[in-house]
């Protein structure tokens, strides 16, 4: 299949790219820069970059028209986010062929607090502040994916782990210049999780599938979600012993508020996710290692996402 992306650059991006890569497609990814140290490492793989910018849907939206299947994995993260994401998806939508497929990224943020109950997909949703906007723009590409009988999938993945990266990494960053792991809230809370190369391997069981009319997956929204709920405790614990930092200290959420603004909400989530609906309709079968493993077993690097 002939593939375009966005969020190639990125931290879960990287991972579609290099999974996509290695199953045959030819995949194009939209950058900003494509002299970048996160291009020029596409570039190697074999990705074709096209030079772009995500609040400029113009500049990419006729690209990604012309091919068999879009996964669209990028943000602003930033106050554009939503503005950004709805004219993206609009713009794309509008330029791609009947029949072609198109995968959205949403997140498990969209939940809300769950507590001890473990939600499934058909659960009412209760997004965090900083997510608000995403569930408008999930229907959004429903329906007019549905109207230009276009194929897509909605995958909300769980937190994402792996090669350092991520959250996961930017938390260890953040404890490297405190001298201690910080957890925002009392640390009481859960995380469901999923290994990174895992999660590529979702999309593009759901790109493939949506392409061929999969009914099980057109139009359906899916959490990848590996492990449904890892104490935080046990979170801090982990990355406190790849870094043999000093302690593990609760971080107020008030007081994280100040720093990390609405993001501090997230992170004080307690959330139970299932993942197996997309086990069931997308054949998926997470390999990689757990959470508390795989922080334990690795100095981790800080990694930010790109578009």
């Amino acid at each position: 299949m002939k593939l375009f992306m966005t969020g190639g650059t990125g931290y879960i991006g990287q991972a579609v790219a290099r999974k996509a890569i290695s199953l045959g497609h030819q995949v194009t990814a939209l950058v900003r820069q494509e002299t970048s140290a996160a291009a020029t490492a596409l570039a190697r793989l074999g990705v074709q970059l096209h030079s772009g910018d995500l609040r400029e849907p113009l500049s990419f939206a006729a690209t990604a028209g012309a091919a068999d299947g879009v996964v669209h994995a990028a943000s602003t993260n930033d106050a554009s986010a939503a503005a950004a994401d709805e004219a993206a998806v609009v713009a794309m939508l509008s330029h791609l062929r009947p029949g072609t497929a198109f995968v959205y990224t949403s997140g498990i943020w969209v939940y809300g607090n769950t507590g001890a109950e473990t939600v499934t997909e058909t659960s009412a949703l209760n997004p965090t502040p900083l997510v608000a906007w995403r569930p408008a723009v999930e229907r959004h590409v429903q329906a007019l994916a549905a109207s230009r009988s276009i194929a897509s999938a909605v995958l909300r993945p769980a937190m994402v782990h792996g090669h350092g990266g991520g959250i996961f990494g930017m938390l260890a960053g953040m404890a490297r210049q405190a001298g201690c792991v910080r957890v925002v809230g009392d640390g009481l809370n859960h995380w469901p999780a999923v290994y990174v190369d895992d999660l590529a391997a979702a999309y593009l069981s759901a790109l493939e599938r949506a392409a061929r009319g999969d009914d099980r997956v057109t139009g359906r929204i899916f959490n990848v979600v590996a492990e449904d709920a890892v104490a935080m405790a046990d979170i801090g614990a982990a990355i406190r012993t790849s870094l043999s930092a000093d302690r593990v200290e609760p971080w107020p959420l008030d007081d994280a508020r100040k720093s990390l603004g609405p993001f501090a909400d997230a992170l004080a989530l307690d959330q139970s996710v299932s993942g197996e609906l997309a086990r069931r309709a997308l054949g998926w079968e997470p390999h990689g290692p757990g959470l508390l493993a795989d922080l334990s077993a690795q100095t981790h690097v800080q990694q930010i996402d790109g578009a």
